[in-house]
């Protein structure tokens, strides 16, 4: 599902990282790699003052978690960054925000990522995608962004 803006990311993976895994065996990876390479983005939202995943963000993570694994992107480390919105206390959504990234991470791990490959960061509700609806929905997420190696 495309995005009106750029800026609308619930889970990147960055193009210039991703492009490189087109030809790999698996369609979704592939497909994956086609997708961050136009822009679009996939999405790993949560339940209210929850950090458990949903059932249905294994359909974004598996694929992620395989591209992840291609030896192509080997050497490319991961910033995991979670995200609240904006109800509740500001310490209460730090906390979350982090337990958000570190429940990703460990998503992750168990699909066979090295942990030492993946940063988890929270940021609270201090990135909302909504700036003016700063407690929706859609502002509790994770980000991943894609970090390539230095040259």
């Amino acid at each position: 599902m495309p995005w009106p803006a750029a800026d609308r990311r619930l889970l990147l993976l960055g193009g210039f990282a991703l492009a490189t895994v087109a030809g790999c065996a698996s369609p979704e990876t592939e497909r994956i790699a086609a997708l961050t390479a136009r822009g679009i983005v996939l999405s790993a939202n949560f339940d209210l003052g929850s950090y458990a995943l949903r059932p249905e963000a294994r359909e974004v993570l598996d694929p992620l978690a395989e591209a992840m694994n291609d030896p192509r992107l080997f050497n490319h480390t991961y910033e995991i960054n979670g995200h609240t919105d904006s109800t509740g206390r500001l310490g209460r959504n730090m906390a979350l925000s982090e337990l958000r990234a570190a429940a990703v991470v460990d998503y992750l791990v168990s699909r066979g990522v090295a942990r030492r490959r993946l940063k988890p960061q929270g940021f609270g509700p201090l990135q909302p995608i909504e700036p003016q609806n700063p407690r929706a929905g859609v502002n509790r997420r994770v980000e991943v962004f894609a970090i390539p190696p230095a040259l």
